[in-house]
């Protein structure tokens, strides 16, 4: 899967100069709604082309934008899918992400990216991975409430013979080699059988190298998810879990996992195991927040209006801010000086240089150091779409 970070992010906040534009749909990871999915990106293409070339200033990304052209004809491509599908052109710039999350149908074109469904994505309380770790394979799945889609892995030791190397495969084969009964040139010298200290782990595992590979697996995982904030479910056999977590440094590990060797395992199954243990700590992550709300409304450091926050987090003031998934508000905002005009709510991109402005102040924050988390309306505490924390 494209695995989209914190540093994917950073790269669209901090796009070339021109004309934006921003795609958004959701996909069938089953592959049975293929040809309609490829239909859909075919339309938002059509569309993205209009908008760009009703801007003015001429630097509308007509070239990058007919680079992806050919996707509108790859059934292949349309075949592999996660929950949806984010495509950002710009001039001199391209990127496509599948992500599994649904996201909205939705084109903007204007002078930035359009990135909160994915920044929506990224402080999703939901947002969570499953390690699956055994001796002969380690595998990373991400997810959230809908399901779980792999990543890859390159960065990781694939198996304890990859992070160990040489040396435990020549140890492995001489521990199996005297299994089976010591040579007859060992038996003349009185050859003796290895020890192991095991303590329960299998008859061919030694703790020393199970910890020894667990570290190296948990330092690549730190590097990988570094920033992240969702909680890590181990997947492994009961055995395995005191051992990883006696050498992982993760701050987000789940207290609780899966005590199964889940190599065989679909995703449906390994989600359907995973997520009581990621949900738990989802609610927790909301309820947080909102306790937080609360106590700084209560001492005069909360902000809801829209016009005042957006002054406030060019400041760099905010330290949380909190914004309704689904509703959407158009308008200008000068990234300078933070003045703010409304020009509407709801409905697509209105064309005209305008923004979505619940967007641009979750970049605005974020660029500032601070935090965005999209909640759903029920859990908006304002009736404005925002929600802000002030330093």
């Amino acid at each position: 899967m494209d695995y989209f970070g914190r540093e994917k992010l950073k790269e669209l906040l901090e796009k070339p100069d021109g004309i934006a534009v921003s795609i958004y749909l959701p996909t069938s990871r089953a592959g049975n709604e293929a040809e309609g999915d490829r239909l859909r990106f075919r339309a938002a293409l059509e569309r993205a082309r209009e908008l760009a070339e009703a801007e003015e200033d001429g630097t509308a990304p007509t070239e990058e934008l007919e680079e992806l052209e050919p996707l509108t004809r790859d059934q292949e491509f349309w075949r592999y899918q996660a929950d949806g599908l984010a495509a950002f052109v710009a001039p001199g710039f391209r990127r496509i992400y599948r992500v599994p999350r649904g996201l909205p149908e939705l084109v903007v074109v204007g002078p930035s990216f359009h990135t909160r469904p994915l920044i929506d994505l990224l402080q999703a309380p939901d947002r969570y991975w499953v390690l699956g770790l055994g001796r002969k394979e380690v595998r990373l799945w991400e997810g959230t409430a809908e399901g779980l889609t792999p990543m890859d892995l390159s960065g990781l030791p694939q198996s304890l013979l990859d992070a160990l190397g040489f040396e435990f495969e020549r140890d492995y084969e001489i521990v199996h080699r005297r299994k089976a009964g010591p040579s007859r040139g060992e038996r003349g010298r009185g050859g003796h059988q290895p020890t192991f200290h095991g303590h329960g782990v299998g008859h061919d595992d030694s703790e020393p190298e199970l910890r020894q590979y667990f570290k190296r697996v948990d330092r690549g995982l730190q590097e990988l998810l570094a920033d992240e904030i969702g909680p890590v479910v181990l997947a492994a056999v009961q055995e395995y879990h005191p051992i990883y977590r006696g050498v992982s440094s993760l701050d987000n590990l789940a207290p609780g996992g899966v005590e199964a060797s889940v190599t065989d395992w679909s995703a449906e199954r390994i989600h359907e195991a995973a997520w009581p243990h990621a949900e738990e700590a989802a609610l927790e992550k909301v309820d947080q927040a909102l306790e937080l709300w609360e106590r700084a409304y209560g001492q005069g450091k909360g902000e809801m209006d829209l016009a005042n926050l957006a002054r406030l987090a060019i400041a760099g003031r905010v330290r949380l801010l909190l914004t309704e998934r689904d509703r959407h508000f158009w308008g200008t905002l000068d990234r300078e000086t933070g003045a703010l005009e409304l020009l509407r709510e709801g409905g697509d991109d209105p064309g005209n240089h305008a923004v979505e402005l619940l967007d641009e102040l979750a970049e605005m924050v974020i660029l500032r150091g601070g935090r965005a988390l999209v909640l759903s309306g029920e859990r908006m505490p304002t009736e404005t779409g925002a929600a802000a924390v002030l330093r």
